[in-house]
């Protein structure tokens, strides 16, 4: 009997870590199942045209999950937080998950947050910040998976993401795009860990090919760590103006005056010792090797050029 690919859901394909695994599987030949809100999107059109099959519904809408989801023998998780209700993302998982236990996936690769290998450790966040609440709906989403007892499970647990460099994702960050300086309340010795949305499409893809070599395991994800001046250093020379944008690091008066005002201050304050979750050689050995935020920047420059109107 011929060997036969194995089909695949994907959760937020037109995102990009869905996006990113859908068409790094589409690669293989492998079947890839999602669901989207617009069929007619440009994100949906470009998975139509990669092979993959589209099912027009969210991730509350159980009949669309019911069908897109059947018959897949493996589902990618990745789930956005509702800022306005953070338990949300504890819902839906277990909802998707239900349904894909009873579809009879058999493995599930989740994708979450690094600081959720910080809150294993216990570091410090501080209570009732914004932080705290997103991180534990990070480990409610974990914590689903395993309880719902599938034969491989995997988590990847990304670190901070290169693409808030450009759109649309630095609206979070606009200080970066409009002023050319970063106010962090990290310090100058922080190596940040950048991941490339590619390389989590890359540990996705490694983990479903040996479901028995990455069951169980939570892996830290980032592609490469930098200081925060060089990471700025390197966005500048990509946008042609080197050496023009500047991290300005907040004193702990600074960070303790904001703590309650701005998000930010409490995240990125946890964000200094990150890079410690991290292990670049294990993750090489798993799955190959990692890209560069030179190397990103390169490969998006498009968005780097729409996002800094580079001329």
């Amino acid at each position: 009997m011929p060997f036969e690919n194995p089909v695949v859901f994907v959760c937020g394909a037109t995102g990009s870590q869905g996006g990113a695994v859908a068409h790094q599987l589409r690669a293989l030949d492998w079947t890839v199942h999602t669901t989207v809100r617009n069929l007619d999107s440009p994100a949906a059109k470009a998975l139509k045209t990669a092979g993959v099959q589209l099912t027009q519904g969210d991730w509350d809408d159980d009949d669309a999950l019911r069908a897109s989801i059947e018959g897949c023998d493996k589902l990618f998780l990745c789930l956005y937080p509702n800022f306005a209700d953070l338990t949300a993302e504890g819902r839906q998982a277990a909802n998707i998950l239900s349904i894909a236990k009873a579809a009879g996936v058999t493995q599930v690769v989740a994708s979450t947050s690094l600081g959720v290998s910080q809150l294993d450790a216990k570091v410090h966040v501080r209570p009732g910040s914004f932080m705290e609440k997103h991180l534990t709906a990070k480990k409610a989403v974990e914590q689903a998976v395993v309880d719902a007892g599938f034969k491989h499970h995997t988590f990847l647990r990304p670190a901070f993401f290169m693409s808030n460099f450009v759109e649309p994702k630095v609206g979070r960050y606009p200080e970066v795009r409009d002023k050319g300086t970063w106010t962090v309340s990290m310090t100058a010795e922080t190596l940040l860990p950048l991941i490339d949305h590619e390389d989590i499409g890359k540990a996705a893809v490694a983990a479903f090919r040996d479901p028995a070599k990455f069951d169980g395991k939570a892996l830290g994800l980032a592609s490469e760590l930098l200081p925060i001046q060089e990471t700025l250093d390197q966005l500048s020379e990509a946008v042609g103006r080197p050496g023009s944008f500047g991290a300005i690091f907040m004193t702990d008066q600074d960070i303790a005056a904001q703590a309650n005002s701005n998000v930010l201050v409490n995240s990125e304050k946890t964000m200094r010792s990150m890079s410690e979750y991290v292990n670049l050689e294990e993750l090489t050995e798993l799955v190959g090797s990692l890209g560069t935020f030179r190397g990103f920047l390169e490969r998006e420059r498009e968005s780097v050029g729409r996002t800094y109107q580079v001329v």
